[in-house]
């Protein structure tokens, strides 16, 4: 800028909007954005004119044309109307809790609790005691931090009622930060409700009980600062109301980065971890209570093993709550099937059906059979008689307990060519460790070329709002194998946040939620190396210690040395890939459509070596075989048996001509 002489004194008009204010005699210069205080009315011009004057001092002759031009600022009045609210706390007078009852349940419940396990925190008592005292007597907000499954809810349970029966006007209401706002349609919407239910809150001396804590300073805005916790802050400072809340640390350490202000305002309890005794007076009150109510009884040797059970394999929960959940599945199940014992069998047939671990894996007393365990293998996976040997071994090492428990079962790592049986191979280990009771599949498949960019490793791992597609898999299937494919193709962040997945086999999103690989088989496929300018064929140590070095250069060092094991994969030769047609066209006679018209299928050597000719490619491996099988094979064999929809209970002799492909059939004797 610079400064213009003119001959004439140039008025620039400026409005000023004054009064008096909490913190004195203020005034504001809308246009200008400027406000000031005084002391005495006289000095209100001569503020002004200074105000004004440093603002437009050294502006050019454009900037003050264009405020010249701007229209005359207006004044309006706005009207807000509060609805009246005594602001003591009325403790023996009804007071209306119309908001509360709409996005809160109270508790203690009226109706009868119809669940099997009691809602009493056992063991217990003390703290029950010390939490009522500073709710009750305090009147200070406190937040519960533990793990999960350590008995938060249930504590918390038992104070409703130790407060109810102390002074009957007074309630906890549980809610979540998302029932608060639920139904906000229009821009302020939330927050009056949210304001609402605050005086209700103060007026009737109830406690806020909030679910899902951590998201206190997510919903609502866009950011900690527009959130619901933000809003209710103020409040929370003057002590007009408390709330209640149970978290993990982790939870509590992500609400505390994001607002601590409003963490400040809660005292923690620490949730301790109950002693081996009292666990189990806590299962042998369990025990007393189910055979009263249902006249189930439940040995102590079943206890014993689930607990042997739990505290091996399900180290995601903590004790109590796991112990009690998975007891409360058996009842429910000897309930239904009108039984009255819980025995060893019935603990391991449930247990069967959570995890999907076989009975000889869970059982100390059966002896691994290790021809039936390289014979299962080498019937999925054909002509990689290395790789089955890895894979047994992993077996061997789980069965003897001798894997890291702190650590995914496996961490591996599958290179070689395409279409030779490394994903054949993750399928059979999915099916065999996790594949005899589970509705869901075992294997969780993701191909990592969907993952090159940073942006996209969100909807792997998810955001503040939702998990992503791994997070959520892994929750729901926390025994499974996790199959990501082409590895090598995924952005380097992700291989940052499998370093910790692989090292401590646990993975803390963003809203300090802990997700449990420990009981994860963790495998990872590449190509690196197998692409030469010709095929590679894993014949001698040479060639595997060359994609093992390949495999050594891509990662970084502290990435490979995590991976427990790097499987080589052999590429295939015709010899091999015989024995895969044989398997694949077996496998058809299992095809639905088949097996309803009871039809069994044979094929010729001469049509399973036309199959190895037309569909035998050593660089693409086993794959286009699959194509040409259902080109050549299963669509002739569509067409000849809807030509005849009576045929039934048939054999059907498949062969090649050297032409086309030829069905005869031979009609079975049927009783």
């Amino acid at each position: 800028s610079a400064i213009f002489p003119v001959k004439t004194v140039l008025n620039i008009p400026v409005t000023g909007v004054y009064g008096t204010t909490e913190d004195g005699d203020e005034c504001y210069l809308p246009i200008l954005d400027q406000h000031f205080y005084y002391y005495k009315q006289e000095q209100l011009h001569n503020l002004m004119q200074y105000f004004a004057r440093d603002y437009f001092n050294n502006m050019p002759p454009e900037a003050l044309h264009r405020y010249l031009m701007l229209g005359q600022p207006w004044l309006e009045e706005i009207t807000i109307r509060v609805k009246p609210y005594k602001q003591h706390r009325a403790e023996n007078k009804e007071v209306s809790s119309k908001i509360l009852q709409q996005v809160a349940d109270r508790f203690p419940r009226k109706t009868k609790v119809t669940s099997i396990a009691p809602e009493v925190a056992w063991e217990r008592r003390e703290l029950v005691n010390s939490l009522q005292k500073k709710l009750d007597q305090e009147a200070v907000s406190v937040v519960l931090i533990g793990d999960q499954g350590i008995g938060k809810t249930t504590i918390l349970l038992d104070v409703a009622r130790e407060i109810y029966r102390s002074n009957s006007k007074r309630y906890l209401w549980r809610t979540t930060p998302q029932r608060i706002i639920a139904g906000a349609r229009y821009l302020g919407e939330w927050q009056e409700n949210c304001e609402e239910l605050m005086q209700e809150l103060q007026a009737t001396n109830h406690i806020l009980w909030i679910n899902d804590f951590v998201h206190m300073t997510m919903v609502g805005g866009d950011g900690a600062e527009d959130s619901i916790a933000a809003f209710m802050l103020p409040n929370l400072r003057q002590g007009q109301f408390q709330i209640v809340a149970e978290l993990t640390k982790a939870e509590w350490d992500q609400l505390r980065q994001r607002l601590p202000d409003f963490a400040a305002h809660f005292h923690v309890v620490s949730i301790p971890k109950l002693s081996h005794k009292q666990l189990f007076k806590i299962t042998e009150l369990f025990a007393d209570y189910v055979e009263k109510q249902l006249d189930i009884s439940i040995e102590k040797t079943a206890i014993n093993l689930v607990y042997r059970l739990l505290e091996r394999y399900i180290r995601y929960e903590a004790f109590p709550g796991k112990l009690i959940k998975f007891l409360t599945l058996c009842v429910n199940e000897a309930y239904t099937n009108n039984e009255q014992l819980i025995d060893n069998e019935k603990v391991l047939t449930k247990f069967i059906e959570t995890t999907g671990l076989p009975k000889f894996l869970l059982r100390d007393d059966i002896l691994l059979d290790k021809a039936a365990l390289h014979d299962y293998f080498a019937q999925k996976i054909i002509g990689q008689q290395p790789a089955i040997e890895r894979v047994a071994e992993l077996v061997m090492i789980f069965k003897a307990g001798l894997n890291d428990p702190n650590k995914p079962i496996a961490s591996l790592l599958f290179a070689g060519p395409t279409g030779v049986g490394k994903t054949a191979c993750a399928r059979a280990l999915a099916d065999y460790f996790f594949g005899q009771g589970q509705n869901l599949n075992p294997l969780i498949r993701l191909d990592m070329s969907e993952f090159q960019h940073p942006v996209q490793v969100e909807r792997l791992l998810g955001n503040n709002t939702k998990p992503g597609k791994l997070i959520r898999e892994v929750r729901e299937r926390a025994f499974s194998v996790v199959l990501l494919d082409e590895i090598e193709k995924a952005h380097p962040i992700f291989f940052d946040i499998l370093l910790n997945v692989m090292d401590e086999g646990i993975l803390v999103d963003a809203n300090g939620r802990v997700t449990d690989f420990r009981n994860v088989i963790l495998i990872m496929t590449s190509n690196l190396g197998a692409r030469q300018n010709k095929p590679i064929t894993f014949t001698n140590n040479r060639d595997n210690n060359d994609i093992i070095n390949v495999v050594k250069n891509f990662f970084r060092p502290e990435f490979y040395n995590r991976i427990d094991q790097v499987i080589t994969f052999n590429a295939l030769d015709a010899a091999t890939m015989e024995n895969i047609i044989n398997k694949e066209l077996a496998a058809l006679n299992e095809r639905e459509g088949f097996k309803e018209r009871n039809l069994s299928l044979n094929f010729t050597a001469k049509l399973v070596k036309h199959l190895i000719k037309v569909g035998f490619d050593p660089e693409y491996g086993a794959r286009p075989l699959q194509r040409i099988i259902e080109r050549l094979v299963v669509a002739k064999l569509a067409d000849f048996i809807l030509q005849d929809i009576e045929i039934h209970s048939v054999d059907l002799k498949v062969d090649w001509d050297g032409e086309n492909l030829v069905i005869c059939n031979k009609f079975m004797e049927v009783d």
